[in-house]
């Protein structure tokens, strides 16, 4: 089973949807991080939240993060490059959720 942490939104709604899908595609979480917005410029989040993120990586070495939003190309391979890890996005379609790998570096 992978290990991740899962950035996901304040509400209760999108956590339950967003730990859902991560035990169906056998991620354990290891922290749940939550953000207003993930949509920031540079990385999908704050510069305050990435380097918290930072942190927790380096203290909990997941082998993913898991990221309930649809990030962009420049998203995904700034924080790929800032955290050398896989990010995985959460694509929540009302009829079919799934998970899309955007990046592999691992």
């Amino acid at each position: 089973m992978k290990s991740c942490i899962l950035i996901t939104y304040f509400d209760e709604d999108s956590i339950t949807e967003a730990e859902g899908l991560c035990e169906a595609a056998g991620c354990k979480i290891l922290h749940l991080m939550k953000q207003e917005f993930l949509n920031g410029t540079k990385f999908g989040l704050s510069e305050g939240k990435i380097q918290d993120l930072k942190n927790l990586v380096t203290k909990m070495q997941p082998d993913v993060l898991v990221f309930e939003e649809i990030l962009k190309p420049s998203q995904n391979y700034n924080l790929a490059s800032e955290l050398i890890l896989n990010i995985i996005s959460i694509i929540a379609a009302s009829s079919a959720p799934k998970l899309d790998a955007f990046a592999n570096l691992g």
